[in-house]
């Protein structure tokens, strides 16, 4: 009796976790209006990949950046990881060919130490716009779109604001990447009109049937800054939940790999 009913709680078990486990990868489409947009710019979102593979040379992704036509990609940092494959990585690079791409570098890329610095002049050879405390200006059909990185700040208490504000020189639209989304003090006092983050992967474990994270560092239990869109005083902080995971061994649940759109139109 014991025994069968074991068996058929660790079955029971198994199977809630094997379903929660990803196969499919979600796109989410948001959309932002400004008064500064004068016409329409699609942004694609590729956060976290942590050096992860998704279908022969990237496939899964590059057809759904191949469908939703981005007019830019931004990389909000985690493209590499510690004692992976980087080759993976610039595989997802050498397909987003053609297209204006904005890395800026996140936790898991700072920690590889020296070896980032290497991979920075790699991503630029690839022709990508890496953002590490830095900025550029993009132009489109009359429309300004100024961007700026701030390459991740780990657990800082004091965030330069004014100085990142000052950054910026025209009356453009602005975007600020950031990979953490949790400094949300600091995003509150930035002079820019978009923040857009990753890190959160969604709260790795997710309640099923619900958009609630369970947990994650700097946040703690069912927290709040995980996805989606959020209203800092004016501001829009977009997040994604990313694809990977920095933590192969603690698998996402019910939580599947995201591409996130942005549509910034005219308000």
């Amino acid at each position: 009796m014991n025994r069968t009913f074991l068996l058929g709680t660790g079955l029971v078990a198994a199977g809630i976790v094997t379903a929660g486990l990803p196969y499919h990868m979600d796109v989410s489409h948001d959309s932002i209006a400004s008064k500064k947009i004068k016409t329409p710019i699609r942004i694609a979102v590729i956060s976290d990949l942590h050096c992860r593979r998704f279908g022969r040379g990237q496939s899964k992704i590059l057809s759904i950046i191949k469908k939703e036509k981005p007019d830019l990609v931004i990389i909000p940092g985690d493209l590499f990881d510690v004692d992976r494959d980087f080759e993976i990585s610039f595989e997802l690079i050498r397909g987003l060919k053609g297209l204006p791409v904005y890395f800026t570098s996140g936790n898991h890329d700072i920690y590889l130490k020296e070896q980032i610095g290497r991979l920075r002049l790699r991503l630029e050879a690839e022709g990508v716009h890496v953002l590490d405390d830095s900025g550029s200006l993009l132009a489109k059909d009359g429309c300004q779109i100024e961007i700026y990185g701030m390459k991740d700040q780990g657990s800082r208490v004091k965030f330069p604001s004014r100085e990142i504000s000052e950054k910026y020189h025209t009356d453009a639209f602005r975007i600020l990447i950031s990979h953490r989304p949790d400094y949300i003090d600091f995003y509150r006092t930035v002079d820019c009109d978009l923040i857009i983050s990753g890190h959160a992967h969604g709260g790795q474990w997710r309640i099923p049937f619900t958009h609630q994270g369970v947990y994650f560092p700097h946040q703690g239990l069912f927290p709040k800054y995980t996805e989606g869109v959020h209203d800092l005083n004016g501001r829009k902080l977009v997040i994604s939940r990313g694809l990977a995971s920095g933590c192969p061994w603690i698998p996402r649940l019910y939580n599947n790999p995201e591409i996130v759109i942005i549509d910034l139109k005219q308000a």
